[in-house]
């Protein structure tokens, strides 16, 4: 059976196409996005690229590697947007597993959505797919053009996304796929900052920095001190105000997080 068809059968039109030349790891992210209701398709070649697209019209997401034989997955992209996209909505998101400031701003100007780091996590290609399902249609990418001053811009756009990458990977390792994209880490941010700037911060203050609603707010705040991150202090000036602090076993994994991450220039 090859990887075009090994997903699912033949008469299921595909959303998602994935290429690359390592036809194991295609074919694994197709069935993992198929399993979470997203029919894909994984093939392994340029050629099997172009055969998918020109097979389904029904393909919006198209998930490249940028190194492959024959044609980079940059060359295929620019390609491609001159001729599938043209009259499709069309998301691009690249992969990689040597990823260079340069490189990730290239697949920006070629119009990307999102520039994805070997290896990958499957559930985090799920989640991005299902957001680029659900976004407003947009106009196709445009081939790559000369260089201009807008490349100063989507340097520092690729900058902070691999810097953030980064730190969400080190937050994984240290703290658990919990703290990836939640109020508490951002609770933890912003007690941290105030550890640092000398500053005190009050129970209202912390739900507000959360970026969810007051009571989501309350039931994270518990469940952050009956894990050991934080306590709540009384003011002694004032028994009705109440401060929230780090524990010193927040302290030292946020410091270890932290030691972890090179700084991307």
């Amino acid at each position: 059976m090859t990887a075009l068809s090994a997903h699912s059968s033949a008469n299921d039109a595909p959303v998602a196409l994935i290429v690359d030349d390592e036809a194991a790891c295609s074919t694994e992210i197709a069935e993992f996005l198929t399993r979470h209701r997203i029919p894909s398709r994984g093939v392994s070649s340029v050629a099997e690229a172009r055969e998918a697209l020109a097979k389904w019209n029904s393909i919006r997401v198209l998930i490249s590697d940028i190194r492959m034989p024959g044609m980079s997955g940059f060359d295929f992209a620019a390609d491609v947007s001159a001729t599938y996209a043209s009259n499709h909505t069309l998301h691009l998101l690249f992969m990689t597993g040597e990823a260079t400031i340069d490189s990730a701003v290239k697949a920006l100007r070629l119009g990307a959505s999102d520039f994805l780091t070997k290896p990958l996590r499957p559930r985090d290609v799920v989640q991005r797919v299902e957001q680029l399902l659900s976004a407003p249609a947009v106009a196709a990418p445009a081939p790559a053009e000369a260089p201009s001053k807008t490349d100063e811009g989507l340097a520092a756009q690729a900058r902070w996304l691999m810097q953030e990458r980064r730190y969400r990977l080190a937050r994984e390792r240290v703290m658990g796929a919990r703290f990836s994209d939640e109020p508490g880490w951002n609770m933890l941010m912003e007690l941290m900052h105030a550890r640092l700037s000398g500053q005190q911060v009050p129970v209202s203050a912390l739900c507000a920095a959360s970026g969810v609603p007051q009571t989501s707010a309350l039931r994270r705040l518990s469940d952050l001190m009956a894990d050991g991150y934080v306590v709540k202090e009384r003011d002694p000036k004032d028994a009705r105000r109440i401060w929230v602090a780090l524990t010193d076993r927040a302290i030292e994994m946020v410091s270890k997080i932290v030691s972890q991450v090179s700084i991307v220039h």
